[in-house]
């Protein structure tokens, strides 16, 4: 299982890589393709680590999987220990709304309601619908410019949701690396055009199918205290073995390690 500082960013939150490709995409609309298609990349198993507000850190594991069908995300706290075992569920069929369910040991075991899918996970600036948000397979890309990130100069991807898209954004913009295929930034905006998190690439590496991932993300949201949300991952291993038992209610009290 390869080791490396974050994997996680690009599943965990909607952020996609492309594979090496011979040139930049010409249309907004061939980007986005691509990017969402490259995050339909089956199984995974992934580790990281979380620090909320610069406090203690908590350690998680995720199974994942990702797929025409839909997306499935399980979380999981390893540690601290009085949290060992702290579960989230989330699931979205493709075309239908997201739901998810919340395990807290020994055995309470919630489903979230569609205004709780707004909340952060584990407390975190990360919401629940930022994790199981697709927003590179919305209907309407546009290219609005470019910009300096560092000094990587980025196109700037811009997404709304359709009508047949669920979101309670109305926009995104990535700041997309052209050479690396990944993004650096990323700003969720409400109608009013106001910035409500914005997503920043500290890190970029590979993971274990050589693609150039975000390695570490600093995460804030308006109308929040404190430093923000900092995530950083230490492994991953795509096309392990899982299965519906692994997304279901039940399988969230069961902190097995596929392979």
């Amino acid at each position: 299982m390869k080791t490396f500082p974050l994997s996680f960013a690009m599943l965990a939150v909607g952020w996609a890589a492309l594979a090496p490709a011979a040139e930049t995409p010409a249309t907004a609309a061939e980007l986005a393709a691509r990017l969402n298609a490259d995050r339909l990349d089956g199984t995974a198993y992934v580790r990281l680590r979380l620090e909320v507000n610069g406090g203690g850190t908590i350690q998680l594991q995720t199974k994942e999987r990702h797929t025409q069908a839909g997306t499935d995300l399980v979380y999981q706290i390893l540690f601290p220990k009085e949290r060992k075992g702290e579960s989230v569920l989330l699931r979205k069929p493709s075309g239908q709304a997201a739901r998810g369910t919340l395990f807290i040991p020994p055995d309470s075991v919630k489903p979230l309601s569609a205004a709780q899918l707004k909340e952060g996970l584990f407390g975190s600036d990360l919401t629940y619908e930022d994790l199981i948000e697709n927003f590179f397979g919305w209907s309407q890309q546009t290219l609005v410019g470019t910009e300096d990130v560092g000094r990587v100069n980025c196109q700037i991807l811009e997404s709304k949701p359709g009508a047949s898209d669920r979101s309670s954004y109305a926009s995104v913009k990535s700041w997309i690396d052209p050479k690396r295929r990944v993004p650096l930034r990323v700003e969720k905006y409400n109608a009013a055009g106001q910035v409500i998190v914005r997503m920043e690439t500290l890190r970029v590496e590979k993971d274990d199918l050589d693609r150039h991932l975000p390695a570490s993300l600093s995460i804030t949201r308006a109308g929040t205290s404190g430093s923000g949300t900092v995530m950083e991952g230490s492994r991953i291993k795509h096309g392990v073995t899982l299965t519906d038992a692994d997304f279901s209610p039940e399988g969230l009290k069961v902190l097995t390690t596929p392979k």
